[in-house]
């Protein structure tokens, strides 16, 4: 009998999992890290300090990989100005629409051990596909690139994330979200931390299209922890988990997902929670790329660089400096953006190792989940009364961090209180095409408002106000919905 067969098989309600013997990767279990672990969680298993360390280093390369693409994304959203990105949020919807399905058919007939990697290695394929396109292509097509780009960053950014809670919902239940992953989405956030200083530091020294080689090394290095966390999971599963972590196929339709919302309240709750969020999250987005598209339109450079300037015309010079001016407000602006992540990250950290475990203990995951539409509410007002620089910048860094880390983590806790097939299939379209169908129908009535009815930035923030106070509300209808659906299920047991 081969060594991955012999389980351990705990009895009583005192079980304790082991961390496998020779596992693939040897993760790090020194007395300082459980130490820190024990005080900011309380005691664990070894099953699941084995999960939480495997799926921290998971998440950490996942934003990693992301927060270097991220600035990218922002900058093109910031130079093609709210007239391009109407139709680039609807292009990224529409390709949304497509994804799902196909996803949903991979969840239906293959194994986990098959299905991350097989993600995984599309989305490797891709970065690879854009980097030969920015490198080879004419300048002329350019533009195509980076508005496919802008797409494929959407749509990469949320599915990836939405998988890995999914896979990491598999192995953890309930009661050990509700502990486990704020600390396991810190880890995710220190990725992003990083990538934000990788991104502002290289690149203007190895330029845009180098910098997506990067991520396709974080990848293939988050295959190898997850195919470790694989198997410490196989090896020291518990028991207690039933249908949670067997991993199989879940069968069903490719279209479960999108039904599954409109048959339990629970789902469709959580899904028009994800469309209030893009509601605000995208007004917000809109003002974001007018305000900084203002500010750095007129950034000083050196016009002394430009290359043999007395041997040019008149004309050809003032292209010249017109090429130069470009270039230097589009690196600003991605630095601004790697900037502002780089804070988000920060922020985040704090709040997901210190307060949204301590949140949902105490106070529920209502209440916690309400701490996003609060922070909504009081950024956008500050928006209404003083549309600067300044201002966006710490609206945009309390918003994302109270999405970041404390809204997603207590919302990846709801969904350990459904079945597989609802974890796998109604997440994804709620987090994907809810999310991307939200930012579309947002971003056309914002540039409809803004170009044909003319509205002021202040007045558009004024409407969003009450959307956010009624997001409130749903918020806190969400966390009675979870109390019920978790003592329902306990009473069954």
């Amino acid at each position: 009998m081969s060594q991955f067969s012999r389980i351990r098989q705990p009895s009583g309600q005192d079980r304790q999992f082991r961390f496998p013997i020779r596992p693939a990767l040897t993760l790090p279990n020194s007395f300082m890290l459980q130490s820190i672990e024990q005080r900011l969680i309380g005691d664990m298993t070894d099953y699941e300090r084995s999960i939480l360390r495997h799926g921290a280093v998971w998440f950490f390369l996942i934003l990693f990989s992301y927060y270097i693409l991220r600035p990218i994304r922002e900058q093109i959203g910031s130079t093609y100005g709210i007239e391009n990105l109407s139709w680039l949020f609807w292009a990224t919807f529409v390709v949304m629409l497509i994804a799902i399905p196909l996803y949903s058919l991979l969840v239906g007939k293959f194994h986990r051990r098959i299905l991350v990697p097989s993600i995984y290695a599309i989305f490797i394929g891709c970065l690879i596909v854009f980097w030969l396109a920015m490198r080879s292509l004419p300048e002329s097509y350019q533009i195509w690139v980076a508005r496919a780009f802008f797409v494929w960053i959407s749509v990469y950014g949320l599915f990836i994330v939405s998988f890995f809670w999914s896979v990491a919902g598999d192995m953890l239940s309930t009661a050990q979200g509700r502990r486990i992953f704020g600390i396991m989405a810190g880890g995710g956030t220190i990725g992003g931390l990083v990538g934000s200083q990788v991104a502002a530091t290289l690149v203007g020294r190895i330029g845009v299209a180098n910098l997506l080689l990067i991520p396709v090394i974080l990848l293939v290095a988050a295959l190898f922890i997850y195919f470790s966390m694989e198997r410490s999971f196989k090896r020291a599963g518990d028991s207690k988990k039933k249908d949670l972590g067997s991993g199989n196929a879940t069968g069903g339709n490719p279209f479960a997902g999108f039904t599954a919302v409109f048959k339990s309240r629970y789902l469709f709750a959580i899904c028009m929670f994800g469309i209030f969020l893009a509601t605000c999250g995208t007004a917000v987005y809109f003002q974001q790329a007018e305000i900084v598209k203002a500010a750095f339109e007129d950034i000083e450079f050196d016009a002394s660089t430009i290359a043999n300037a007395d041997s040019l015309s008149a004309e050809s010079l003032e292209a010249e400096k017109s090429k130069l001016q470009q270039e230097v407000a589009k690196a600003a602006r991605t630095q601004y953006f790697a900037n502002v992540n780089f804070a988000v990250s920060i922020v985040t950290l704090i709040f997901q190792f210190f307060l949204v475990g301590w949140l949902m203990k105490k106070v529920g995951l209502g209440m916690t989940l309400s701490a996003l539409p609060l922070a909504y509410v009081v950024g956008i007002s500050a928006l209404a009364f003083s549309p600067t620089i300044g201002v966006l910048a710490v609206v945009s860094v309390i918003g994302r961090s109270a999405e970041y880390g404390i809204s997603n983590p207590a919302r990846e806790v709801l969904f350990t209180a459904v079945n597989r097939e609802d974890r796998y299939k109604a997440k994804s379209f709620i987090d994907t095409v809810v999310r991307r169908g939200g930012d579309s129908s947002v971003g056309g009535v914002y540039k409809y408002a803004r170009e044909s009815i003319g509205l002021a930035m202040t007045t558009l923030s004024l409407i969003m106000i009450p959307i956010g106070i009624a997001w409130i509300g749903l918020s806190l209808f969400i966390g009675f919905e979870n109390r019920r659906i978790v003592a329902s299920r306990s009473s069954d047991e």
